[in-house]
């Protein structure tokens, strides 16, 4: 809810500012609720609503970092090295999944489940020191060009609406934002309801397939290079879904358990691999003054159309049980391969 209601705004609200005090402040932010967890902890003050709050922060915190910082990191590097520099930010997203539940469970066993949470806000402090360490010089903020309040909310969808590619790349993401969100919970019954997998098993397909995740990021520049941008953007989301079918036909046993290992790391392996390619694409292809508008439109785009894909998928569920479902969107994912375009905009608008 905090998401939908404030992508368009925030992301308004960034675009006219600096971008690295945004940064520094959505993690302080960010540190302040986190930090306050263990406080009332301690003093035994900790409450639902308490709960609640943080984790609005936290998601409005994340949603402001990432709107100024994807568009900081364009005047950060060459033209040529903005899928790289996404690729190496993803491919840090994906050490943490595979690292993260691992290190956590180490980290709640020797500190507790509140000293865990106090080191994870702490974490907040390295991350704004680490961006108040930046040297190089940050370009003005865009201007306001003098139109409406409402029409700078909508600007960044407008034109994206009028880039056909853009547009396409857009439905493409929630599409397949949308599956991602669908089987995420068909998964976890097909396994331990359908498969019988043990919890270990279980955890051991949350985390392994994330090198998948980990070595398609690294591998996105190299690709663009090779096939173009938009062509290896194309052929890495076709290639993204059809794993998934290792996993409908997956059987109780090590063999059922290795197939859903490879399918899940395959589909993360593409799917990081388009992700990266993705968010280069839309940088080059977004003007310098509704790139935040832009990156918020894609994190409103994701929150709307997962619950409507979960709830789908729960219905095909009842009808077609967990294996019906799971095919369904292996299908889905690969068909949101041929909803972008196979010919790129015009040149960078900058």
């Amino acid at each position: 809810v905090v998401t939908v209601l404030a992508s368009l705004p925030l992301g308004s609200y960034v675009e006219f500012r600096p971008k690295r005090p945004v940064m520094i402040a959505a993690d302080l932010a960010r540190f302040a609720a986190g930090a306050s967890i263990p406080v009332a902890a301690a003093f035994g003050l900790l409450s639902f609503a308490q709960l609640c709050l943080v984790a609005a922060v936290y998601s409005l915190g994340q949603l402001a970092f990432n709107a100024a910082s994807q568009a900081n990191l364009v005047n950060l590097v060459s033209r040529e090295h903005v899928v790289d520099a996404n690729g190496r930010l993803q491919s840090t997203t994906w050490a943490s999944v595979t690292l993260g539940p691992a290190a956590g469970g180490a980290l709640i066993a020797a500190l507790s489940a509140v000293g865990t949470i106090l080191l994870d806000a702490v974490s907040y402090l390295a991350s704004a020191a680490a961006v108040w360490r930046i040297r190089a010089a940050e370009p003005a903020p865009a201007t306001r060009a003098g139109t409406s309040r409402h029409a700078e909310l909508v600007e960044g969808l407008r034109y994206v609406a009028s880039r056909p590619t853009l547009r396409r790349l857009l439905l493409s993401w929630m599409a397949f934002a949308g599956c991602v969100g669908m089987t995420a919970p068909l998964n976890t019954l097909f396994y331990l309801r359908d498969l019988h997998f043990s919890a270990w098993q279980y955890g051991l397909l949350m985390g392994v397939p994330s090198i998948g995740g980990l070595v398609g990021s690294r591998l996105a520049t190299r690709a663009a290079r090779r096939m173009g941008t938009v062509r290896a953007l194309w052929w890495a989301s076709v290639l993204r879904g059809p794993w998934n079918l290792l996993i409908v036909f997956a059987s109780p046993g090590v063999a059922g358990l290795v197939m859903c290992g490879i399918g899940f790391g395959g589909t993360l392996f593409f799917a990081s691999l388009a992700n990266s390619i993705m968010v280069g694409y839309r940088q080059l292809r977004t003007p310098d003054r509704l790139l935040a508008r832009v990156a918020t439109l894609w994190a409103l785009a994701t929150t709307v159309a997962q619950p409507l894909f979960i709830a789908a998928g729960g219905a095909l569920a009842v009808w077609l049980g967990d294996r019906g479902a799971l095919a369904v969107a292996a299908v889905v994912m690969v068909a949101t391969a041929f909803i972008l375009s196979r010919k790129d905009d015009a040149a960078s608008p900058r």
